[in-house]
Formats: structure tokens, C-alpha cells, sequence
């Protein structure tokens, strides 16, 4: 072939691919612009409407495919509806999300400083940090007490939240941007009040854990594109976060320590004849399960024991075995982390007895013996963790190591239902195990405990064919009674499933129980029950007539008068379990206040003294008929409770004068209230409110007895219509709306951080900047930033190649803390010449100052770096407060501060993500003079990522400042003009300087 005709092939087929690869291109993007608009523009119009039927006509598949949707209040029974705190929180919103977002940066930040050295990170900032305009929502809510003096509460949380988190990571001379969208939150926490006690807030710990694995579903946005598309990473993601949050949940054993007690050394005497009979107690930290204890050794100061035992870990990082010698640890004691125990290695070492664990004790310094321990810490295979109790992850194998085949049985005793005893109900639960007896708290006349009791069996091989005996007992209420402990039941629970399975959960039937008993004993009353009783007329109240609905119209609770009103018998179980910790408290908080008030009459009236005999409450907890939440545009939220109180108090009061005694006593009391609950200003920042008022909407009713020389004066009709009066004009003349009890929770200004003041700084020079490389060049620039502040840094210009530079350059900077806030200086890119901070408590208002810095190069305080010099640089810095009191007319300027609340009912032609643009004579911070014949002009407009439509307006005002120079504050919601219904919410304040 002619080597011409071949390079004219080659040619020809190289253009030809050529133009099937352009065809290709063009044929695949016109396809992809086509089809997008064939998407948008061409949707189906045949949508058929949503049918809507009652639960009750679905079957069992549809039910199944829905169940998951129905609030939990709905499904079960012991759940109450809890609409009023989704409302709370809903109006709250704004201000918890600023403030979980500052106290996630202020956790975050060391955190991040800590680690960027490490992973050669230059920098990680918060471009944007916001969990969204959509709060979570309550479910459903169960609230229960045990015996062991605390009140558990279980919601059900559910999260479909709009956040946007935007981190920029810089590393390695590259950025990476990450965002954080769409999140989805399912959660079933546990919140535990314990112990209960009988102080305000009548409680000394607040416990939370999971009762379940969280669902939790985000996108990950990097480089534009969502990563949790792809689902190898999706599913990897989502059992990490279920792993991590369980493990800080839910604390299940991941690990056992065996610990073999040696001997001990050179004892202390403890009595006269120098002997002592030395034991150990060992207890693992943070667990339930009483101390393990060593024999006696009688009369030696030097025992030896060599005895085995074994704990089950669920912390290694945290947890710590605690060693006590001797009764009441007089011997000696003393603690070992575990995080200092290599895994899998076997350590043998002796520790020094102390008198105390305070670190400060000078007693510690006498030698009190030493204690010699062999321990080994054995982990769990991470392979073998299976699904456990509520769906949280416990032990499926036990450790290498341990004899072959051996593990951990593990054992929760939840609950029991329809115990029915002979002469006695205080039941308990009894395990047996090869041998081992353990047993659960006792609970007092109660047929359906709940426990939630956990037990522990370390085994030496797999109990296959062995069984577990579990025996339900009651216990007499008091020693010596003739009937004694007796049974309730028992099961016999082979152990084979377990093995096989990992973990079996299961309500089984007690053999023996006496629940005959009880169908019987109900029959019987039914049966002996007089026949001539007629039965009550149950009629709805459409059926009543008007007389008859007055008559009933006080007994019908205001939930169900008034649309208006959220109903609350979650919270008045929460009073009923509380109400004997809240009643001592109470009680005591008011003798407090008494005793000074009563000190201080004492000698006016000529009375020798005034006693307090007996001062209860009663056993009956106040009840909540409903509650309002509502909320106004003064940053402020209104809740309207409806309470009744029908109380059995017993407050007895032995009054002494003139040599006689009187005793007064206070019974049978009667209260219903309608108070106002205002929590204002909202604040961004925790509790997100500064101040509490309590106001009356209306005179309270209150009805009580009042015993002197034991007859009841209150059964007089005129004393008694005159105690009521003026009860009710007191208590009216110092609480009826419009005036208020103010309890002040936090300084409202503080919370704010509004602004106070303007920093002015010139940038004047810098000297002796750092030399870059042998050429010796630099391009230095200064960037300046107000710590505490959202916006962001301001740059001067760039001195090309010049170790002196001078800019001349000024800044204004907005000041809402002076006592915290810092100037934070950094030069070049990435702050690489240096940097600095001057604290603005430094500063004397009004005054100017010119101050030269030195430039160190970390903020580190024991940074070596920062002994070189890297020159400095001279500052003028003045620091001017904004003035109170009325804007004078001939005023200078000031800051026009605006705070955008809210828009409601936005809608676009095309879409509808709304930002807000404000216009104000080209200046976006601070005014130059007052701005009394000017206007502000806001706008709302939509976006979205598209070839066409991509923005519109949704709507704008013009807002007169004229009564904002004069009132000093307007907070108003305004109509948009070119909307239909849109409004927006606005918040203007004027600060003079």
C-alpha cells in the first residue's frame, strides 16, 4: 500500500472520529437539555387525589406500610400526646438553634486546634453553621417512677430537619469544602431524674441513654457533589454513627478484667493488742453490682489470699477498679485505671495503701502497707458483638483467653405483670445460675413491677444444657409477721436459645402464679354487689340542655372548652410522680421565707413566738386543665396553664402571747388559678430566656378550712366571705394582669450581645517582618477580624516586596462585649509572617491610642516558635460606646442595627429558597449621619441552581426610619408589596455614637 494512501486513511479516520465524538457530545448534552425541560414542563396531570380513610377500613399490609408514620401517643396506650411542647419548641426555635450552634463551636474549636498540628491540617472553620428553620418534634411521651427514688421519662423524638453546615478544611495548599444537608434524626431517648431529692429542682442528675440504635440520615456535600449517593459509603457512614452514638449511650460491656488478690504488706494495727483481720473489697466503677470481697485473714498484718475474680468492663477508658482494705476501708484503699492496663497482658503490681483518694490529704504521706494485684484486662472480639437488649449492642463471645468456650451470660430482669400474692404484693425476682444466686431490688405493693434490673454470670464454658431459675417472691413488710416470704411464681429457662441465638427476649408465664385468684375474687365482687343501683346516665354534651351544660361546665376540662388549649396529662403525671420531693421543697423554701418575716413582727404584735407544729402540702399534687402556648413580636413566649388544686395540706400553727397558746390549723384547700407565664426577651443563648413573669388573667378562687380551738372559723359566712374577699384582693392588687412577679434568670444584654460601641483602627506600619527564602522577598498584608463576630476579616492592601510597609489604612468595627472581645491580627497568607491579639479591656473609652505589637508565629502559649522575632507592627486604636439617652438632631451618626426575623406564605413563580437583600444608601454597617428622612429597602428573593429562572423577587418594602430615630426600637411584621400573602418580619434599632 502507498504510504500516502495510508496517511490519507489514517487522516480520514482520525476526522471521522472526530465527528462522531462532537456528534456524540452534542448529541448528549442537547438529549440532557431536552430532557430536563421535558421534566420540568411536562409533568403528568392525571395526579389522582390522596384517598382518606379511617385505620380501621386499612388492612394488615397497608397498616404495616403506614405504622411507622403514626405518632407513638396513638399506638400505645401509655404514651401521652404532647402537641403544647412541640408548639414551645417550635417558637423557641430561632433562639435554641443560634444557641446549640455558639456552644457547638465552643466545644468544637479546642477540639480542632488540638487535632490540625496532628493531621498536618492549616485550617478548619465554620463557613456557615445553622441546624435549620425546622425544629424536632415530640412523638409521644411516657413518664413513669421505680423504687429507687428517680422518675424516668421516655420520648419519642422525631427530626426532619433543613441544616446547613458548611466546613472549609485547608491542607497541604488545597481547600475542601463540606456540607451538611437534609438531615433525619429518629431517636427513643431515655431521661432519667435521679436520685430524687427534696430540694429544688428536686433532682441531682439527669441520665440520658438510647433505647434503641438512633436512625440517623444526612447528605454530605463534597465538591458539589452528594458522597452519600453512593451506597457502600451510605451504609458505612450509617453503622459508624449507630456504633458511636450507642457507645456513648448506652455503655454495654465490651471487655472482662480478671483480678487475682495476692497478698498484702506491712499492715496497720487497729487494735490494742496489734492485730488485725484484714479483707479487700474491689468494685468497678460506674457499676451497679455490689463490691466482691476476699476472706477474712485473722490477726496478720502480711495476709495471703490468691483469690480470683472477674468484672465485666463496658468503659476501659473511663472506668477504674477501686481497692479497699479492712472494714469501713480504715486499712486503706486505693484505685487503678484501667486505661493503664495493656489489653491481653497480664501485670502483677503493688500499690501503695492511702488514707484517702484526695490527692492533698496530708495524712496519704504516712505508709499505711502496699497491696499486691495480677490483673488482666481481656477485650471483647469486635467480630462477635451482636444485637443486644433494645436493640443496642452487648457481648456475643467471650474474650480470648478465657477457658475454652467461656463468655458472659447476660441478664435484664424487666418486668412482671398481674403478681398476685396471698397475704402480701412486695415482690422481687430471684436468679439462679449453678449455683449463683442474685436478686433483684424489692418493690412494695406493686402487681406489676418494673425493674430493669441487669445480672451478670461469668461462665467457664457455654451453658448449653444448663438452665436458668428464675423465682418471683414476696417479701412481708415487716420482720416477725406470721406470714412470712412466700412465692408468686418461677421458670425454668433453658439456655440452649441463647447460645444459638445471642440474645433472646421473651414475657414468659410464671408457674404457680395465682392469677385464678384474681378472675375469681372479681366475680365474686361483682356477684355480691347490691341489685338495686341504677346505672349512671352517660350522655355526650351535644344531647344536654343549656341549664344542665352550666351545671357541668366547670367540672370539663379547658382542653376541651378551648381549641386554643394543648392537653397536659404527661405533665400531671410528671407532678404526681414528683409531688412528694416537690412537697418537702416547697415546704421548706417556705419556712425560709417565714421565719425572718415572722422574726420581724414578733415584737410589734407583743408575741412571745409563732411554731410551725406540723407544715405538709398533703399527698394530692396540683393537676394542669390544659395550657396555651402562644407567641408575640416582642421576643417573647406567653404560656396560659389552667390550674386546679383540691389538696388535703395539714399546716398547723401554735401561736404564743400574753401567756395564752393557740393553735391554728389550715385544711381541705381549694385553688383554681389562670395565670400568664411570659419568658422575655428570648435569647440565643441557653436557658433562651432572661426573664420569667407570672401574672393572674383573673382573681384566683381559693377555699380552705382554718381550725381554732377545733372548730373550723371558716364555717361562719360572713368571716368566711371576708377571708375570701380579701385573699383575692391581695393576691389581685400584687399579681393580676397587667402587673407581674418578675424572677430574673440571666443580664439580657449579655445574652444579646447587642452592639455597644465602634472600634475605630488605622493601620499604621510594621518593622522588621520576617525575611522569605534567600531573595529575601515579601508581599505583606495585614487581615484584621472582632473575635465573637460573624463577619468577616478585613484586609489592607498588598506592599509588594517590602519588609516596612506603611498603609494609613482604616477599619470600623462593631463592639458587642468590650470585657471579652479581641482584635485579632494576622499578616500574609495563611497568617505566615505572624500574628497577634489586643484585648479591647485594654482600651480607656473616647481615648486614642497608638500602640506598637510584636508579631509572634502561633497564639500557643508555650510555643517555641514565638521565641524568634517576627517583627512588629503600630496600631491607632479608639475605642467610642454609643451614647444613651435621645438622639439630638444635630447628633453626628450612629449604627442602624437590623435584625431579619422571619418571612410567612412566600410564594414564587418558579421557586421558592428565599434569601433577603437590604439596601440602605450604598452602606452596609454604620450610618454617617442620622438617618431621620431615610429608608431602608428589603427585598426577598428566590434561587435556585437552573439555566433559566434561576432568581425572582418574591416580594419587598420600604421601610421610614423616622420612628426608629425616635423610638430607638421598632419590631414589626410587614406586608410585602408584589405578593400575594407574603410577609416579613423585621427588627430595627438606632445606637448613636
Amino acid at each position: 500500500m502507498n504510504p500516502t494512501d495510508t496517511t490519507q486513511s489514517a487522516a480520514d479516520s482520525g476526522r471521522s472520529m472526530l465527528i462522531d465524538f462532537s456528534g456524540f457530545c452534542f448529541g448528549f448534552s442537547a438529549g440532557i437539555v431536552i430532557g430536563y425541560f421535558l421534566f420540568i414542563y411536562f409533568q403528568p396531570t392525571d395526579v389522582k387525589d390522596v384517598k382518606v380513610c379511617p385505620l380501621e377500613e386499612y388492612d394488615s399490609n397497608s397498616l404495616d406500610g403506614i405504622l411507622h408514620e403514626i405518632p407513638l401517643w396513638v399506638k400505645n396506650p401509655d404514651c401521652d400526646r404532647i402537641d403544647w411542647v412541640n408548639r414551645f419548641l417550635e417558637i423557641m426555635w430561632p433562639y435554641l438553634n443560634k444557641a446549640i450552634c455558639k456552644t457547638a463551636q465552643d466545644i468544637a474549636k479546642p477540639i480542632i486546634a488540638e487535632n490540625k498540628e496532628k493531621y498536618k491540617i492549616d485550617s478548619i472553620e465554620f463557613e456557615t453553621l445553622t441546624l435549620g428553620s425546622l425544629p424536632p418534634t415530640f412523638q409521644g411521651m411516657k413518664a413513669y417512677v421505680t423504687e429507687e427514688q428517680e422518675l424516668i421519662m421516655e420520648p419519642s423524638l422525631k427530626w426532619a430537619a433543613n441544616p446547613n453546615v458548611t466546613v472549609v478544611v485547608k491542607a497541604y495548599g488545597l481547600k475542601a469544602t463540606i456540607q451538611v444537608v437534609d438531615l433525619q434524626v429518629f431517636a427513643s431517648p431515655r431521661i432519667t431524674l435521679k436520685p430524687l431529692v427534696a430540694t429544688i429542682p428536686c433532682f441531682a442528675k439527669i441520665l440520658v441513654s438510647l433505647m434503641e440504635k438512633p436512625h440517623v440520615d444526612f447528605g454530605l456535600k463534597l465538591l458539589g457533589a452528594d458522597v452519600m449517593a453512593i451506597p457502600i459509603l451510605y451504609r458505612f457512614v450509617q453503622e459508624t454513627i449507630k456504633k458511636q452514638v450507642v457507645s456513648i449511650a448506652s455503655k454495654r460491656p465490651v471487655g472482662i478484667l480478671l483480678v487475682k488478690v495476692l497478698r498484702a504488706q506491712n499492715l496497720q494495727k487497729k487494735d490494742l493488742l496489734g492485730k488485725s483481720d484484714p479483707y479487700v473489697k474491689l468494685t468497678m466503677s460506674d457499676d451497679k453490682l455490689p463490691s466482691k470481697k476476699t476472706t477474712v485473714k485473722h490477726s496478720n498484718l502480711n495476709p495471703e489470699w490468691n483469690e480470683d475474680f472477674k468484672f465485666v468492663v463496658t468503659d476501659p477508658e473511663t472506668q477504674e477498679l477501686e481497692i479497699k482494705v479492712g472494714k469501713h476501708d480504715k486499712m486503706g484503699m486505693n484505685k487503678i485505671l484501667l486505661k493503664e492496663l495493656p489489653p491481653e497482658e497480664t501485670k502483677i503490681t503493688t500499690y501503695n495503701l492511702l488514707k484517702t483518694m484526695d490527692p492533698n490529704d496530708i495524712h496519704n504521706e504516712k505508709s499505711r502497707g502496699q497491696i499486691s494485684l495480677e490483673m488482666t484486662y481481656k477485650p471483647f472480639n469486635e467480630d462477635d458483638i451482636e444485637k443486644g437488649a433494645h436493640g443496642i449492642d452487648i457481648v456475643g463471645k467471650a474474650p480470648d483467653g478465657t477457658p475454652i468456650g467461656g463468655g458472659l451470660l447476660y441478664v435484664v430482669v424487666h418486668e412482671a405483670q398481674d403478681l398476685e400474692g396471698k397475704h402480701h404484693t412486695n415482690p422481687y425476682a430471684r436468679i439462679i445460675f449453678k449455683g449463683n444466686e442474685k436478686k433483684t431490688k424489692m418493690i412494695k405493693k406493686n402487681k406489676d413491677p418494673r425493674w430493669e434490673d441487669e445480672i451478670e454470670f461469668v461462665c467457664e464454658e457455654p451453658p448449653a444444657n444448663d438452665k436458668l431459675h428464675v423465682e418471683v417472691l414476696s417479701k412481708p413488710p415487716k420482720k416477725g409477721l406470721i406470714h412470712g416470704k412466700e412465692t408468686l411464681g418461677y421458670i425454668d429457662i433453658s439456655l440452649a436459645d441463647v447460645i444459638s441465638n445471642k440474645r433472646i427476649n421473651e414475657t414468659y408465664h410464671l408457674i404457680g402464679s395465682k392469677n385464678v385468684g384474681i378472675v375469681i375474687g372479681y366475680f365474686l365482687l361483682i356477684y355480691f354487689q347490691p341489685t338495686d343501683v341504677k346505672n349512671i346516665k352517660v350522655r355526650p354534651l351535644v344531647e344536654y340542655d343549656s341549664d344542665s351544660l352550666d351545671d357541668t361546665l366547670p367540672d370539663i376540662p379547658l382542653w376541651l372548652k378551648n381549641p386554643d388549649y394543648g392537653r397536659i396529662d404527661w405533665l400531671n403525671r410528671f407532678l404526681e410522680l414528683m409531688w412528694p420531693y416537690l412537697n418537702k421543697a416547697i415546704c421548706k423554701i417556705a419556712l425560709d421565707v417565714a421565719k425572718p418575716i415572722i422574726a420581724k413582727n414578733k415584737e410589734k404584735y407583743k408575741i412571745d413566738s409563732i411554731e410551725f407544729e406540723t407544715f405538709t402540702l398533703g399527698n394530692l399534687p396540683p393537676t394542669f386543665q390544659g395550657v396555651k402556648v402562644q407567641v408575640t413580636n416582642e421576643q417573647e413566649l406567653v404560656m396560659e396553664p389552667s390550674l386546679k388544686w383540691a389538696g388535703n395540706p395539714n399546716i398547723t400553727v401554735a401561736v404564743k402571747a400574753y401567756g395564752l397558746k393557740a393553735t391554728i390549723q389550715v385544711l381541705d384547700l381549694q385553688a383554681f388559678v389562670l395565670p400568664r407565664i411570659t419568658l422575655k426577651p428570648l435569647v440565643p443563648t441557653f436557658p433562651c430566656f432572661a426573664n420569667i413573669l407570672v401574672s393572674l388573667m383573673e382573681k384566683p378562687h381559693v377555699d380552705f378550712g382554718l381550725k381554732l380551738l377545733g372548730a373550723d372559723v371558716m364555717a361562719i359566712p360572713v368571716l368566711y366571705k371576708f377571708v375570701q374577699e380579701t385573699i383575692m384582693d391581695q393576691v389581685a392588687s400584687m399579681y393580676l394582669w397587667p402587673k407581674t412577679l418578675q424572677v430574673p434568670i440571666m443580664d439580657p444584654s449579655k445574652a444579646f450581645k447587642k452592639p455597644v460601641g465602634v472600634l475605630f483602627v488605622k493601620a499604621l506600619r510594621a518593622q522588621n517582618l520576617r525575611e522569605k527564602g534567600p531573595l529575601g522577598k515579601r508581599n505583606p498584608y495585614v487581615k484584621l477580624k472582632m473575635s465573637g463576630s460573624k463577619l468577616p476579616s478585613k484586609k489592607t492592601a498588598v506592599k509588594h516586596s517590602n519588609l516596612n510597609p506603611e498603609w494609613n489604612e482604616e477599619f470600623k468595627f462593631v463592639i458587642t462585649d468590650p470585657e471579652t472581645q479581641e482584635l485579632e491580627i494576622n499578616f500574609g497568607k495563611d497568617e505566615k509572617l505572624g500574628m497577634n491579639r489586643i484585648s479591647l479591656k485594654e482600651l480607656f473609652p473616647e481615648e486614642t491610642k497608638v500602640t506598637i505589637v510584636n508579631l509572634i508565629k502561633t497564639m500557643e502559649p508555650n510555643g517555641r516558635q514565638n521565641e524568634k522575632s517576627a517583627g512588629q507592627i503600630t496600631l491607632e486604636l479608639t475605642y467610642k460606646p454609643f451614647k444613651e439617652g435621645n438622639v439630638e438632631k444635630e447628633d453626628p451618626g450612629g449604627l442602624l442595627y437590623v435584625v431579619v426575623h422571619e418571612a410567612q406564605e412566600l410564594e414564587g413563580k418558579y421557586n421558592t429558597n428565599p434569601y433577603v437583600k437590604i439596601t440602605f444608601k450604598g452602606e452596609e454597617k454604620k450610618t454617617k449621619e442620622t438617618p431621620a428622612n431615610d429608608k431602608l429597602h428589603v427585598e426577598v428573593l428566590g434561587t435556585k441552581k437552573a439555566l433559566i429562572h434561576n432568581k425572582e423577587s418574591l416580594g419587598h418594602i420600604d421601610i421610614s426610619l423616622a420612628d426608629v430615630i425616635i423610638n430607638k426600637r421598632i419590631n414589626e411584621m410587614y406586608h410585602l408589596i408584589n405578593s400575594k400573602r407574603g410577609k416579613i418580619q423585621i427588627e430595627l434599632q438606632w445606637r448613636s455614637s
